[in-house]
């Protein structure tokens, strides 16, 4: 199978924050003014009771790193940044069958936005991000299940974005992405894709945004699933309730085929993200996806061509003072393997966390945080709980 290595960096665009706009690109709730750089400094200590899933494992471990951030907006303009380096070490021996899993390793994201505006009509937009970390993000969907040991993420998503007339404009753009795993065992589930794309937007009112959006995502596999081809056509709306909440639903079709089989597949595809603050003190977002994915196809000595997977998930923030804040949110994914070396296969993972974040000095905070998370699979030896925990400190300037 064909497989791609890159470093790319990763990018995330600034959408407007006031009447819904032909060139919004998804739900934002971040900083609306221009921000120097500011630096951030951690550490924390934790449990993990199952830091190799499917091995007898359990250890205490600590993480130490700095971060770095700013923020420039212009009429023409819109960068954003945002990078972190750490370090993860566990201080007992990790071990995933016959393999030694390393105790200590690095980990780092970067995130550069991008949007500039040409003239009236015409706009570029860059969103691109990378990380090298220990812990999935079941929202973002680079991942099925928690694997032993880092892992490589990045996605580039580059577009160019044209108002035809007053209430008719497109996007035009590519997406490279994809994810490689450090452990040997783990490779096996490597992915890169290259996703082509066409979106077209006509806005309904000052609020409200139809669309009509059309890709072609090429995934190239490692191990022994084999290589695929969407296509995804989607039809959908995007509404802003207020400057601080919106809401994106899209619902179509997708038809896929895979190298060397004779047989074509037809699907249902969705795609919904809402972001809300409901008050001065709560914040909530919520997404969803139904799509075929293409990572971990491979479950055991099985290989399937198709795993019909459902994403949903829910967090939040609530301010309880000036000085103390809570999060909390919940996970919950479904896979249905289909059409493999082996009779169909079903899993469903929850992982749900809860934490705080507490000003204790003037740019000095004190945080925790505990994440619960539960795999279960007809494979009786890939079911797995989870228990993590951890409390730290942190110093911004």
């Amino acid at each position: 199978m064909k497989k791609i290595t890159a470093t790319t960096l990763g990018l995330l665009s600034v959408s407007s924050l006031c009447a819904q706009s032909l060139f919004d690109l998804a739900p934002k709730d971040g900083e609306t003014e221009s921000s120097p750089l500011f630096w951030t400094v951690g550490a924390s200590l934790g449990y993990d009771d199952n830091p190799t899933p499917g091995s007898d494992n359990e250890s205490a471990y600590g993480v130490v790193y700095v971060g770095a951030a700013f923020l420039s907006q212009s009429p023409q303009t819109t960068v954003e940044f945002a990078g972190r380096l750490g370090y993860v070490h566990y201080f007992d021996d990790l071990e995933f069958g016959p393999l030694n899993v390393d105790q200590s390793t690095p980990t780092g994201s970067v995130r550069l936005n991008l949007t500039h505006r040409i003239n009236e009509r015409l706009r570029l937009s860059s969103r691109n991000s990378m990380a090298f970390e220990y812990q999935p993000d079941y929202s973002i969907g680079s991942s099925a299940i928690r694997q032993t040991g880092a892992y490589t993420r990045w996605s580039s998503d580059n577009s160019v974005g044209y108002r035809w007339s007053e209430r008719l404009g497109t996007y035009t753009g590519f997406i490279y992405d994809g994810v490689e795993y450090d452990n040997p065992a783990a490779q096996r589930n490597d992915i890169s894709a290259i996703t082509l794309y066409n979106d077209f937007r006509y806005q309904l009112s000052p609020q409200t945004v139809a669309t009509l959006t059309y890709r072609y995502a090429d995934r190239n596999t490692a191990g022994s699933a084999r290589d695929t081809q969407n296509h995804f056509i989607m039809v959908g709306g995007e509404h802003r309730f207020s400057s601080n909440s919106v809401a994106i639903v899209r619902a179509g079709v997708q038809l896929r085929s895979i190298d060397g089989s004779t047989r074509d597949y037809t699907s249902p595809s969705a795609e919904a993200a809402v972001t809300t603050r409901v008050n001065q003190l709560l914040s909530v977002k919520a997404y969803g996806r139904l799509s075929t994915e293409d990572s971990s196809r491979q479950v055991g000595a099985a290989v399937y061509d198709n795993a019909n997977t459902m994403r949903l998930g829910v967090s939040g923030t609530y301010r309880v003072s000036q000085a103390l804040s809570l999060s909390s949110g919940i996970n919950y994914m479904s896979l249905a393997y289909e059409d493999g070396t082996a009779e169909n296969r079903d899993e469903s993972l929850i992982n749900a966390f809860v934490g705080f974040d507490l000003q204790i000095a003037e740019n000095l905070y004190l945080n925790g945080s505990y994440n619960f998370e539960d795999l279960g699979s007809d494979v009786v030896s890939r079911e797995y709980d989870r228990n993590r925990m951890s409390i730290g400190v942190r110093a911004t300037f």
